[in-house]
């Protein structure tokens, strides 16, 4: 039976030349273990969303992509498109870690009729945020809107 048994403990081997084993360090000693793995539930100050700065993407893309052109509804859902896409694109340079980032661009002609738009989310309400802007001109109207989530 194993029980029974005497452990006979083996010491390493050396063989001869300068390295670890003559220090009395085996090899298995050397490796040092893994630190345990960190859980980030929050962002740290630094890293949380930073509306202001984002404002000032969303309103400088949409001057630069608008400003003197005429609603042409052929062109309309490309502008929207350059929009969302470019100011995504901007927003992801800040390196806010770990927030997913989703932008809604949308351009309507001004005719004189109204609009109301509403957005429903589900999420905490201390780590996650939005910011939105508009740019109008005389022929059109752009709203675009930028969602923060931070990914657990």
């Amino acid at each position: 039976m194993a029980d029974d048994e005497d452990v006979v403990e083996e010491e390493p081997e050396t063989v001869g030349g300068t390295g670890d084993s003559e220090l009395g360090i085996s090899p298995i000693e050397a490796v040092k273990p893994l630190a345990p793995p960190k859980y980030e539930v929050r962002p740290s100050l630094g890293e949380k969303f930073q509306a202001q700065n984002i404002r000032d993407i969303i309103l400088s893309t949409m001057q630069e992509q608008l400003t003197g052109r005429q609603y042409r509804a052929d062109q309309a859902p490309r502008w929207a498109k350059v929009i969302a896409n470019a100011v995504r694109q901007r927003v992801q340079e800040l390196d806010m870690k770990r927030y997913k980032i989703l932008v809604q661009s949308t351009i309507i002609e001004m005719k004189g009729a109204g609009i109301k738009c509403g957005q429903r989310c589900i999420w905490d309400p201390e780590t996650d945020d939005y910011i939105d802007d508009l740019f109008k001109n005389d022929s059109l109207f752009c709203y675009t809107i930028v969602y923060g989530v931070y990914m657990y």
